[in-house]
């Protein structure tokens, strides 16, 4: 029997890297594209619908994928009393590390820069009299911002390129994504997999939905799309609270404040779960890297 495809939903095939995120960690809701896909998958939903009106069969699939390459985004500011003078040492420092980045086998054409700003600086002149202290703001001068963009097929160069960039100024490790090269083999085995669940509820539920005098074509809606690695981090801090304490002397002038330590953030990479899936592929993989979800429908009409 011929069957009709409904394709809904798009895909996406970018996503960033498994050890490796990226600055862009501290962003307060790097979390929300992870909990608003979660609602999609609830492990007590029903996976065969009879309502009489229609035969819904619901399977979902998820798949552990590594990259076949990864773009780092890397950024780097300069500051000086005026944009000639700023902007030709920031390329002089991009040109430095560029020379670089080719002694380690990256070539020219894999890397690219992104302008990104041109901004004034001010900065604050103070003077005293007596016992009073006033501010002024004054112009400094102006500071460029880049970002170095840089594509590896080989992860093993990350830490090297990151030592090779602090010897340049270039700390900032913005993001990294994750690249793969054939998203529609990953496509087909999915959907050979969902078609093998499929096939499995049809014989459970008893109905002999193939027959064309009992029940229309199938309508099938296929969502298929990438999670990125660095929108499913979580985080947190393990300590126990200190006060800050404020003492000022009102007979000298002085006034004392005792901080309390840095508290260091941890993060851990929380992928999505796999009971919340009907059959979960490369389930042992231990690098962190793509996954890739397909959520299938598929609906008989009785006649």
């Amino acid at each position: 029997m011929k069957t009709i495809f409904a394709i809904a939903g798009c895909l996406f095939l970018n996503a960033t890297i498994a050890q490796h995120t990226g600055n862009h960690l501290y962003e307060t809701d790097h979390n929300r594209y992870n909990e608003q896909h979660e609602v999609m998958h609830n492990p007590n939903a029903e996976k065969i619908v009879d309502n009489g009106s229609q035969l819904i069969y619901k399977i979902n699939v998820l798949n552990n994928v590594s990259a076949d390459s990864y773009l780092i985004t890397l950024g780097l500011n300069q500051e000086a009393p005026n944009p000639k003078e700023c902007n030709q040492k920031i390329n002089k420092r991009i040109e430095s590390f560029r020379a670089a980045l080719k002694k380690m086998g990256i070539n020219a054409e894999d890397v690219a820069t992104d302008f990104i700003s041109q901004t004034k600086i001010y900065d604050f002149k103070s003077q005293t009299e007596d016992r009073q202290t006033s501010f002024t703001e004054q112009e400094k001068g102006f500071e460029i911002k880049k970002n170095l963009i840089i594509r590896l097929n080989r992860m093993t160069l990350f830490d090297p390129l990151v030592e090779t960039a602090s010897e340049y100024g270039i700390f900032n490790i913005i993001k990294v994504d994750y690249f793969c090269k054939d998203p529609q083999k990953i496509y087909e085995t999915m959907l050979t997999e969902a078609n093998r669940i499929l096939a499995q509820r049809k014989q459970k539920s008893n109905k002999d939905v193939n027959n064309p005098d009992l029940y229309s074509q199938p309508k099938i809606s296929i969502n298929y799309y990438s999670v990125q690695p660095g929108s499913q981090y979580k985080n947190f801090t393990a300590y126990e609270s200190s006060d800050v304490t404020f003492r000022s002397d009102y007979y000298s002038d002085k006034s004392y404040v005792k901080q309390e330590e840095r508290k260091s953030r941890t993060f851990y990479y929380d992928g999505r779960q796999p009971d919340l899936y009907d059959s979960v592929l490369n389930a042992d993989v231990p690098a962190v890297g793509l996954q890739y979800v397909m959520e299938m429908v598929v609906s008989y009409t009785p006649r």
